[in-house]
Order: structure tokens, then sequence, then C-alpha cells
């Protein structure tokens, strides 16, 4: 409202001739979701990336508008060609000296390009396409970075795998180390936006892991599946890390997020040189955490669905959502049938051994991953021998979806501030 020459309210009205294309707005972006769960979830997964640099808000909500649809198979394409863009200003920043242009330019396309690889075929060229780039937009982000990040290969059962050795740019006080894996989805790239990055800043050492049936690993080795004695590949890890004059035996961490949380309560469980252990969330019982995931009936009753056959099924009876997650599942555990993927869970268990674990831990979770997810939680604090600090996150504090995608900082300030304290 406002006041006339005569002091009568006036309103003010856009005049019906002026086209709503010529009008004045603050944007003609609009916020909007996905009707799918877990596509609202990978939509906030690369806005919590954004905290450290691994997106933009504005990119990807025209990512998102671009799709156009909830179908799974319209974001692929979308985020691709949104780093594709990205990548190309990267290449013209770095060949202008503009070093801080390029490195988040770069940065940013790493990331998109692993959003459309999360969503691409797991056995489709397209997947292994933008896998590989956004490694390579990585490693080319890290050319202009401060600090040191350094592409490594982890010797392991004949074979290399893949992972970054990060120094802060004035180097780790006392050698204080991080290894940090993550889980089902997630890459080694991802970790630098999600958590090591904030490692660095307040001057830990960072080794980013990547073993069997990961993502990052099975770029370059196909072959590869997921393990239950992931203990295994993480010693391979830890004799890497210890191995190196950066790191201080007696400053060393383990840190597993999502899946990588049953990998790293494995190590702790075998491996007496782990200083500490943070766990986001325990899994300590797989096949209970998958049957929660996925619900009981459909446990009891598998679908009698194999790999060969899935592609052929209409969309009507298996939505191209679970057709992905199906083949991805398959994928990453080397099985061929909805059957054979329940059962093959079964052998991912820590339970029994938890009483192994003796040095201190720190214990995270979000209210909102459910009842599975918090019993899990309790049990493992209550059976380990070492000392337990607990954090479990509220909807109150933007914090309680898994690992904590959606206030990254406020999770990252939690493991580091704990860690600091545990080394002194």
């Amino acid at each position: 409202m406002a006041r006339g020459r005569e002091g009568k309210d006036t309103k003010l009205v856009a005049s019906p001739s002026i086209s709503p294309m010529s009008r004045v707005e603050r944007t003609r972006t609009r916020i909007a979701g996905f009707q799918s769960p877990e596509m609202d979830f990978q939509l906030m997964r690369s806005l919590g990336a954004a905290s450290f640099g691994g997106g933009e808000v504005g990119e990807i909500f025209a990512a998102r508008a671009a799709m156009g649809s909830d179908d799974p198979r319209a974001w692929p394409p979308s985020f691709a060609a949104l780093a594709d863009r990205l990548r190309a200003a990267g290449e013209d920043a770095a060949r202008r000296g503009q070093r801080v242009s390029a490195r988040d330019h770069f940065l940013r396309a790493s990331m998109y390009y692993r959003s459309a690889e999360y969503f691409a075929d797991p056995f489709g060229r397209a997947a292994q396409q933008w896998g590989c780039a956004s490694r390579e937009a990585f490693v080319k982000a890290a050319a202009h970075m401060a600090e040191r990040v350094e592409a490594v290969e982890i010797p392991f059962a004949g074979k290399a795998l893949p992972g970054y050795f990060m120094t802060p740019a004035a180097g780790a006080p006392r050698g204080r180390t991080v290894l940090i894996l993550t889980g089902f989805d997630g890459t080694a790239e991802e970790l630098f936006v999600q958590t090591a990055r904030a490692g660095l800043e307040r001057g830990f050492n960072v080794l980013a892991a990547q073993g069997p049936g990961q993502v990052g690993s099975l770029r370059v080795h196909p072959e590869l599946a997921f393990r239950p004695d992931y203990e295994k590949p993480i010693g391979a890890m830890i004799d890497y890390a210890l191995a190196r004059r950066e790191v201080a035996a007696e400053n060393f961490a383990l840190y597993g997020i999502s899946f990588g949380g049953y990998f790293v309560i494995r190590a702790g469980v075998h491996d007496a040189r782990i200083r500490a252990l943070i766990v986001n969330s325990p899994i300590v019982d797989l096949y209970a955490y998958m049957v929660a995931f996925v619900g009981p009936e459909l446990a009891q009753n598998p679908p009698p669905i194999t790999l060969a056959e899935v592609d052929a099924i209409p969309d009507a009876e298996f939505p191209p959502a679970m057709k992905l997650s199906f083949k991805s599942a398959c994928r990453r555990f080397g099985v061929d049938s909805f059957a054979a993927w329940l059962a093959r869970l079964k052998d991912f268990t820590a339970a029994g051994s938890l009483g192994n674990i003796r040095c201190p831990t720190l214990a995270m979770a979000g209210e909102g991953e459910g009842e599975e997810t918090r019993a899990q939680f309790e049990r493992y604090c209550r059976e380990v021998k070492g000392a337990v600090t607990r954090r479990m996150f509220s909807a109150e504090e933007g914090a309680d979806m898994h690992c904590q995608v959606g206030n990254l900082a406020l999770s990252n300030a939690v493991v580091y501030d704990w860690l600091a304290e545990v080394f002194g």
C-alpha cells in the first residue's frame, strides 16, 4: 500500500497491459522436488554438497527443471549436460590462468558427473563414461587447490584400489590422519566435498579410499564385488597410510559413512591399529537393515526377477527407479537375482564381535532414518567395549537425513571436533 497526495491509501497493481514476461520478478526459478522419496533424497544430496563447493543451488534446480518429470531416466542427461558446461568453463578459466575459477568449475563438474552416474544404468557405457569424467574433473580441480591432493593406488590382492591422499596446505599437526570410506553408492571424489575438505581445513590428513564393490573401484575393476570381510581391504588401506611419512600411527582414525559404517565396524573388530573410530551410521547386520528398507513382505517372498529379464519387464509392473536399484545391487554384490541378493546380505554381519572394538568411538545417526537404524545404533553403543560418544541428529537441526546430507557443516563439526579432543 502507498499513500496518495490526499492521504488516501493507493493499491499498487500491475497494469494489465504489461505482459508477464516484461514484469519485474525476483526469479522465474521455482523450488520443486520430486514425488519419489529416492529422487528427493538425491536432490538433497546434491544440494548438501554445495556447502563445500560441490554444487550451486541455482544450477541444481535448473538441472531439475530441465528434467520435466519424475522419471529417473531424465536425471542423468540433465546433470551430465550441466557438468559438460562447467568442465568447458573450467578449461577456459585454466587457459586464462584463473586458478580459483578453474578449481571451482571443475569441482562442481565432478560432482554433477557423479550425480549423472548415480541414476545411469550400472551396466551401461554411459555410467562408466560419466564416472571417469567425474574422476578426471576432480583431478583437474585438485591441481588448482592450495591443499595437496594426490591420486593414489593402494595394493590389495593383486589389484590397485583407487583413492586420494590429501594434506592441508600447512601440513597436519602431529600427523593427525583419518581414513574415510563411503558406502554403497558414494565415490572418493564425493567424499572430498562431503567431509574431507572440512577435515583439511581443521588440519587433518585425509585418505579417501574405495574398496571392492564400491563405485570408484568398479570403474577400474568391474570384477570386484562387495565382500563381508571388509577388514581385509581396509587393512591394506591402513598399511598404505601408515607407511607414509605424513601419518602418525598414534593419531590415526577410521571413518565410515552409510554402508561404510559396516565396513569400518569390521575393521574395528579386527585391527588394533585404529586409534579412533567414527561410524555414521552403525550397520551391524546388513540383512536386517535392508529388510527394513525394502519391507518384510518383499524379503519373505522375493519376486522371481533375474538380471537377465529385468529390462523386459514393463515399467507399470516394475518402475524404472526400482529397476535401477535392483541392477545396482546385482552389480555391486555380484549376484543375478533378487533372491540371491537377499541371501548374500546375510553374510554381512558383525554381530557377536562388537566387544572386540576397544578404541574410542563416535556413533552417529539421524532421527529420520527409521527404527531399524536406531536399533542397530543402540546395539552398537551397548556392545562395544571402548568409550562411545553418541550423536543422534534431529529434524530441528536440519540433519536428520541419512549421513546428514542436509547439514554437512554440522556433521563435520561434530566429527572433527571430537577427533581433535581424542587426539589432544
